[in-house]
């Protein structure tokens, strides 16, 4: 009985611990419902701007943004995927500190979402930079290698395997490279299916028995 004590007692130092020195407020729905907004944007983006061939043997294809009109409807469908992933991140995250009776914010959160901040907004500006210059052709490849370094970046601060997916966004960025055509099937790989992937895992890892 003390030694069952004992070990009870390690393990809870060793959570608490745990807690103090990383983030531990994440959700495997968070991830699951980002993946969801990223796949119903991409649904959007076909749907509204249709697709074209970019070869005369049409062999690919790709959106159909040809206009700055259409440019606009892109740029409007990322920026509200991201706000609402922002948002559910947030809320998720806040509830779940909340049931555990922690901060949501402190040092280590002002410290994860820096370290989290600056790649992001480096790629992203470097994405709005091929977009005014209309080079199109690479902005998918550049979002899923900025993201999958940010996550890798901030592995350090919250659970390692984050940067296990961030390696994943970054070979999905590199393969993106190389297929001309298919950077919104990437793209939808990406921020789509292996969030998913990622927040189920990540429940059944974590949460499930909690």
């Amino acid at each position: 009985m003390d030694k069952t004590k004992a070990i009870q007692s390690v393990n809870e130092i060793k959570e608490l611990m745990e807690r103090s020195s990383k983030f531990v407020s994440l959700s495997g729905l968070t991830g699951v419902l980002v993946g969801a907004y990223s796949l119903i944007g991409s649904w959007l983006a076909v749907h509204i701007l249709g697709l074209q061939d970019i070869t005369t043997n049409n062999y690919s294809q790709v959106l159909n943004v040809t206009t700055p009109i259409r440019l606009r409807v892109i740029v409007i469908l990322a920026t509200g995927v991201l706000i609402a992933s922002i948002i559910t991140a947030f809320t998720i995250s806040y509830y779940k500190a909340r049931k555990s009776k922690q901060k949501l914010f402190n040092k280590l959160t002002y410290r994860l979402i820096w370290n989290f901040s600056i790649p992001l907004l480096t790629g992203g500006l470097f994405c709005i930079a091929l977009l005014y210059h209309g080079h199109y052709g690479l902005t998918s490849s550049v979002m899923l290698l900025f993201y999958g370094m940010t996550l890798v970046n901030v592995s350090k601060y919250t659970f390692s395997n984050i940067g296990w997916l961030g390696y994943a966004f970054v070979v999905l960025g590199l393969l993106d490279c190389f297929f001309e055509g298919h950077g919104l099937l990437f793209w939808t790989l990406g921020f789509g299916v292996l969030h998913i992937i990622y927040g189920i895992l990540f429940y059944f890892l974590y949460e499930r028995n909690k």
